[in-house]
């Protein structure tokens, strides 16, 4: 019975007399508020940064308060060791709301950048997903289609608190059109004999083979070199774009895919960008490097080292190469 008691008097203490802190904290510490989340949710989450003593003091706080107001999605500036009905006003005032810095890597797909935003920005994915139904809110040039993909570019971002979805897309629009801007990119595109979307499309595929930036122009060499003979580009990058897939390598049946995205069917460059390429992607692209280069396989993908050959009996070598370090670095992507 002592047992019993001992434990009953526990689960009534932390129920309604749950540990809790009893001043205004000290320090600093960054919360983030998600989309949809309770005081139910983000009680252990303050918990476990110490900003409260415990979830269930957060939740009792919340329903005791008067106010009206819910939580709002964000990152606020809290501190540590705070009395959890302090925490919870704190976060109910939208003036504690902070900036947001997000770094969007060259190179990423549409989904990764909606996914990173996600995760980065103190706005839900879905908010991002919803906006990217009806492109044409995001003033995309003229010459993108209507398609977002190629036109996010990838930078540091400030997130201002209260920022929309809509907003930070938007900017990384605007961030685009301000590069285009900067290398003049019609008249620039119209001294490689290209077209603005051309450009970017070409860009995205350098910036998805690239791996060292100093090979970045001689990857642009290859693929006019290849466009000048009417050879298939052959690129398993835009292979796996058109089929959502991740890799290095695509395998037999991808490359049989009846995606207009397989370059290994279709002449040509592809219908669109594979990625948000970056300044150095399409720097290549309006300044590619002089040689006669008809191949390239980064050989190791691990050093980013690339080699490069106008011989097809050479690139069968570096290919097998390539096969040869996949297979020691554990699988062969795709």
């Amino acid at each position: 019975m002592a047992i019993g008691g001992a434990y009953l008097y526990s689960f009534y203490m932390s129920k309604y007399h749950p540990a809790d802190y009893s001043g205004p904290g000290t320090g600093s510490v960054v919360v983030q508020v998600s989309s949809g989340d309770t005081p139910t949710s983000l009680g252990p989450k303050l918990a476990r940064l110490g900003v409260v003593a415990s979830a269930r003091a957060f939740v009792l706080a919340a329903e005791h308060s008067s106010s009206t107001n819910g939580l709002l999605p964000g990152f606020y500036s809290m501190r540590e060791h705070m009395k959890a009905s302090l925490a919870y006003q704190r976060l109910l005032d939208p003036a504690n709301l902070v900036q947001v810095t997000v770094t969007i890597a060259e190179g990423l797909r549409l989904s990764q950048i909606v996914a990173a935003l996600g995760v980065k920005s103190g706005i839900a994915a879905s908010a991002y997903a919803q906006v990217l139904k009806n492109p044409a809110q995001l003033h995309l040039p003229a010459y993108a289609g209507g398609k977002p993909e190629g036109y996010l570019f990838p930078a540091t971002y400030e997130v201002q608190p209260h920022e929309t979805a809509l907003g930070v897309l938007t900017g990384m629009v605007q961030r685009f059109d301000q590069e285009a801007t900067a290398v003049d990119l019609p008249a620039a595109a119209r001294q490689v004999h290209l077209t603005e979307g051309q450009v970017i499309i070409m860009a995205s595929m350098v910036q998805a083979e690239g791996g060292r930036l100093s090979d970045y122009p001689k990857i642009a060499r290859v693929i006019y070199n290849r466009l000048a003979h009417g050879i298939p580009l052959q690129l398993d990058s835009t292979v796996l774009y058109g089929l959502n897939r991740y890799g290095i390598v695509a395998s037999s049946a991808q490359l049989s895919s009846d995606s207009p995205y397989n370059t290994y069917r279709h002449k040509g460059l592809p219908p669109g960008p594979i990625d948000n390429p970056g300044a150095a992607a399409i720097q290549a692209v309006l300044h590619p490097q002089t040689g006669n280069w008809l191949y390239f396989v980064t050989v190791n993908p691990k050093t980013h080292e690339t080699l490069f050959t106008a011989s097809e009996a050479q690139f069968e070598q570096y290919r097998a190469e390539l096969e040869h370090n996949l297979g020691h670095q554990g699988g062969t992507g795709g």
